[in-house]
């Protein structure tokens, strides 16, 4: 049941993010020309796909750890998506905003 309460969150959190991005965390203390590079390198685009993805592997945690007859993975498999979604946001973000990615 956990994970599809994690996994709804996360999808909530994608479609305000794509709605509204000034909620992402450091967006708003942008200079304004570092928030228009951002926005052309997609960095908006970037977290809401990046929080679908995190909450379509949680809901995914949840069949596989049954297939698996191990219900005791959904934990872990939460933990794991969240910390490796953070360091994917930090590093991501940090390369978009910086435009070292084109």
């Amino acid at each position: 049941m956990a994970a599809f309460v994690i996994g709804t969150l996360f999808l909530a959190i994608d479609l305000l993010v794509r709605k509204f991005p000034n909620i992402l965390a450091g967006y708003s203390r942008l200079s304004q020309p570092d928030k228009e590079n951002a926005e052309k390198n997609g960095l908006p685009f970037y977290a809401s796909i990046l929080f679908c993805v995190m909450g379509i592997v949680t809901f995914l945690g949840f069949p596989l750890s049954i297939w698996l007859d191990q219900p005791s993975l959904i934990p872990g498999i939460i933990s794991l998506v969240c910390i490796v979604g953070l360091i994917i946001a930090v590093v991501g973000g940090n390369f978009i905003i910086n435009n070292r990615l084109r």
